[in-house]
């Protein structure tokens, strides 16, 4: 069952979404920024997780099983042709829009704060399939005014 959300509340949830950003962003504090969006992205990695393998079918066992089903995913779903790429121990991926649903939903504007969302995110993903570190480097954003967003994944 769909609910529908009246414009009241849309707005609402819109200034709340955009007090709790600003407030981050003026605290002056850069390591509870990036350990909040992380937090908040652990929960994206999750429905975002649990999505890929409705759609492949399985749980991945790798990294190169999690790309595999991520780009098969965005190619038959998602009809993108932004995929991941794995390149030694990196793996990166160049988005032509902003892909947080926040933004794309209107709730949000893009902006620095989330991009660091999306890299707790990617780091979010891929660490199940890592024994050591994940660090997300955020190389362009759409949130920070470039015209992409591109983001490496570290394996330390």
């Amino acid at each position: 069952m769909t609910t529908k959300i009246n414009d009241a509340a849309i707005k609402r949830n819109k200034d709340w979404i955009s007090g709790v950003t600003n407030a981050l962003n003026s605290a002056g504090n850069d390591e509870l920024c990036r350990w909040a969006m992380k937090s908040a992205g652990n929960k994206c990695a999750e429905q975002f997780l649990a999505e890929t393998i409705e759609y492949f079918g399985k749980t991945p066992k790798s990294i190169n099983e999690m790309i595999e089903a991520i780009n098969k995913r965005k190619k038959e779903v998602l009809k993108l042709s932004d995929f991941w790429k794995m390149m030694g121990d990196k793996i990166s991926i160049n988005l032509e829009k902003c892909s947080c649903h926040l933004v794309n939903s209107g709730l949000a504007e893009p902006n620095p704060t989330f991009c660091l969302c999306s890299a707790g995110m990617f780091e979010s993903i891929f660490t199940p399939f890592h024994k050591g570190v994940v660090r997300t480097e955020i190389i362009k954003a759409i949130g920070r005014g470039d015209s992409c967003c591109e983001f490496i994944v570290h394996l330390e």
